[in-house]
């Protein structure tokens, strides 16, 4: 292969991957802008309803806590699972937000509807696993 063939070659690759990256970022954007648009549609108009939202909000940036918790593999893998789904959604949520979103859930459920999801989850030892085996 000659030097100008190879360069032409890398040219064109390079501007079919641009392209690629190009209409990527496209298709992002028209689904960000349509979710934005969907959002501001489903927003409450009443002034009372946008002051009881804005009381939720916290006024400023709250201290986060970093912590460790002990999962078994199968709820591991449904946050893996509920990630994914979010991400089918075109919402990218972290696993600490998965976490979050279940708890702000389980505080909105009766003391009975409580007692017996905690009750119905498989009980696990605290602590690091031992490295042997």
């Amino acid at each position: 292969m000659t030097k100008k063939s190879m360069k032409s070659a890398l040219t064109s690759s390079l501007k079919a991957e641009n392209e690629a990256v190009r209409s990527r970022f496209e298709k992002a954007e028209s689904l960000l802008e349509s979710k934005t648009q969907q959002a501001s549609l489903s927003l409450p108009t009443d002034s009372a309803q946008q002051q009881s939202l804005s009381a939720l909000q916290p006024a400023h940036k709250e201290k986060v806590i970093r912590d460790s918790f002990t999962l078994p593999s199968f709820d591991y893998e449904l946050i893996a699972t509920i990630r994914q789904r979010c991400l089918g959604l075109a919402v990218n949520a972290t696993k600490s937000e998965v976490i979050r979103a279940g708890l702000h859930i389980l505080q909105s459920l009766s003391d009975e509807e409580l007692v017996q999801a905690i009750d119905s989850l498989e009980k696990v030892k605290t602590g690091r696993p031992s490295g042997k085996v």
